[in-house]
């Protein structure tokens, strides 16, 4: 029941109750019942079909009230909806009484309700004609009322350098924004110590860290390289026949990590540089006005350059507020600028604490597609045992591979070959990808970072590979096993999410769905899930995880059976050893008795003299 002070007064809303025997009371319940059949099958309407809803996600408001005046048009006509003339009259007449409630109509709502009904409350005859009258009054409202109008660059701080011309030419400003001109640079802009420096600035990331995170900064610098025309990705994406929603493409990019991890050395000393960004480090406390929860100043700030309908220079936040991503009014405005932004806008990027303990990152999907994610939580080596020296890298970064790159880029997209295009709808990045590697391979650097070029960090899968080998660590391999002879399977058991979900039927099922589905499928990790667990591949889940773990567990397993194999290996070996001995005295004694029969016939020998004389006294 609804018990809320406003139900309770102003909604006239109704609860009835009492103690007794419905015979005693039929005339009072009867009463009720006729109250309540009247106010829901008469007083009550339902103007928008339920099965509809879902037709409206994802649509602008031109596109939604289309949809809804299509809808209300086909109810009029089949006489769905069902007003008394005297109650339309009143918001149709000429004549109102100022004391009507209907005066509070918004004027265009008045206007649409004008074009169906006479103002004697009756169904105009043309209603196809009236449809096309309310079209008109509905799209005035929004080029005049509802649509953002563009923002002049004076009004924006910092002040965006880079926008987008009506010929397709990207225009820059110069620092004081007196005077621009059309982006154009050749290849002989970009020399190769340029290249092998942002080479060496990548590789910072995997030889002067405890852990390669290379994979991630590289990522991070082809979005980079890509945001001025994310845009008119989007555009394609929206136009394709590939068709793939331009919601797939982010429209912020976020490097998450601990302190002195790496992400605020990225945006503040790499990627400014790297863009020509000469303007002062901007924080989120600046931008939100403080260091409140509640995130619509921010909101409104960044919504102020992605809707200038112009400016393309990505806006760079440091120290975001770990609570933004969480917020209603922030996630739902990254959805909004994400479903309805057409035509030319920028993009953000932040970089933002995220400590261990801390509230998760929002790992949804609806968030994911629109906002890369990139993790940093490896530290630092010493700084003797860092193979690149930092500071001669920050000072070596100059804006000349970006602008390289975004000028070819550009030239790309405004003329994209099918081929191209269906690479593109497959990875937003492709293309940038594609014009770093001919950079590469002009100055013949094309085998550097060849292992990880290729490939975007994801986000779910790298936080998926640690949930995974921790899961199994601090299982201490209670619930891992394998199946007799079969050295390429191990099996899972199911209770080894008893601890993570609780003891319940169903929630264990859950979890073992989801950490089944943690696996790419691609990589064959995954072989089956039965009811009680799931079969996975040893040496491709090694893989994934980045470790031989199930593979050296298996082997331990396996020691004291390989020792007794090899014990029995010896003593076959040894007793095939003896045999063959046996076997050689055998034939050795074969082979004497053999002689001396041949030196001893069986036939006598004749006697001597003496013999015989002796034989025969005898």
């Amino acid at each position: 029941m609804n018990l809320t002070k406003r139900a309770t007064s102003s909604n006239h809303e109704l609860m009835w109750m009492y103690s007794g025997e419905r015979k005693d009371d039929d005339s009072l319940y009867q009463a009720h019942l006729q109250l309540f059949k009247q106010n829901f099958g008469e007083e009550s309407n339902e103007y928008l079909d339920r099965k509809t809803i879902k037709d409206l996600r994802g649509k602008s408001l031109q596109e939604v009230s289309e949809m809804l005046l299509g809808d209300l048009f086909s109810q009029v006509q089949n006489n769905q909806l069902s007003f008394k003339a005297e109650e339309i009259a009143k918001v149709t007449g000429e004549k109102q009484p100022s004391t009507d409630s209907y005066q509070l109509l918004p004027e265009a709502t008045t206007k649409v309700l004008k074009t169906i009904y006479t103002p004697k409350g009756n169904k105009r005859r043309n209603l196809q004609e009236s449809q096309k009258k309310v079209q008109k009054i509905i799209y005035r409202g929004f080029t005049t009322g509802n649509e953002k109008q563009e923002i002049k660059a004076n009004s924006l701080y910092p002040r965006p350098m880079w926008s987008y011309s009506d010929d397709n030419q990207i225009i820059i400003a110069n620092e004081t924004g007196d005077t621009s001109h059309p982006l154009t640079v050749s290849l002989d802009d970009v020399t190769r110590e340029d290249v092998v420096n942002f080479i060496q600035i990548i590789k910072s990331f995997r030889y002067n860290k405890i852990q390669d995170e290379s994979q991630q900064a590289l990522s991070a610098f082809m979005y980079l390289m890509t945001t001025p025309l994310i845009w008119k990705i989007r555009q394609i994406y929206r136009e394709s026949n590939f068709a793939k929603s331009p919601d797939q493409v982010p429209v912020s990019m976020v490097l998450i990590g601990r302190g002195t991890t790496g992400k605020t050395l990225l945006v503040r000393d790499y990627f400014k540089r790297f863009i020509g960004d000469r303007s002062e480090n901007i924080e989120y406390i600046q931008i939100n006005e403080g260091v409140s929860s509640h995130t619509n100043r921010a909101v409104d700030f960044l919504g102020n350059y992605l809707q200038s309908g112009r400016f393309i220079s990505p806006m760079i936040i440091d120290e975001l507020n770990e609570n933004f991503l969480h917020s209603k009014v922030s996630t739902n405005a990254i959805k909004q600028w994400s479903n309805t932004i057409k035509g030319i806008h920028n993009v953000n990027i932040f970089a933002m604490n995220h400590n261990a303990g801390s509230k998760s990152i929002n790992n949804l999907e609806e968030i994911t597609k629109r906002v890369y994610y990139l993790s940093f939580e490896a530290g630092w080596l010493e700084r003797k045992q860092q193979k690149h020296n930092y500071e001669i890298l920050v000072n070596n970064t100059n804006d000349h591979i970006y602008r390289y790159v975004i000028a070819r880029l550009n030239e790309r997209l405004n003329n994209l070959p099918g081929m191209q295009e269906s690479e593109l709808i497959d990875d937003c990045l492709s293309q940038t990808r594609a014009i770093i590697k001919e950079l590469f391979s002009h100055f013949g650097l094309e085998k550097e970072l060849a292992e990880i070029i290729d490939q975007n960090y994801n986000y779910k899968v790298d936080r998926n590979r640690i949930t995974w080998k921790m899961l199994i660590r601090d299982d201490a391999f209670k619930h891992v096993a394998f199946t007799e002879g079969d050295d390429q399977q191990f099996t899972v058991s199911k209770a080894i999410f008893n601890n993570i979900k609780g003891s319940t039927y169903e929630n264990i099922n859950q979890t073992l769905d989801n950490y089944f589905n943690m696996f790419p499928r691609d990589l064959g990790v995954a072989i089956y899930q039965y009811d009680n667990g799931m079969i996975l591949n040893i040496d491709n889940f090694d893989r994934y995880i980045g470790e031989p773990l199930i593979r050296n567990y298996y082997n331990k397993v396996h020691q004291a059976e390989k020792r007794g194999d090899q014990l029995a290996a010896i003593l076959e070996s040894q007793k095939k050893r003896d045999q063959q001995q046996e076997q050689v005295i055998q034939n050795q004694t074969k082979l004497m008795q053999e002689m001396m029969k041949k030196l001893s016939p069986d036939e006598p020998k004749k006697q001597g003299v003496f013999s015989r004389l002796f034989h025969k006294s005898m």
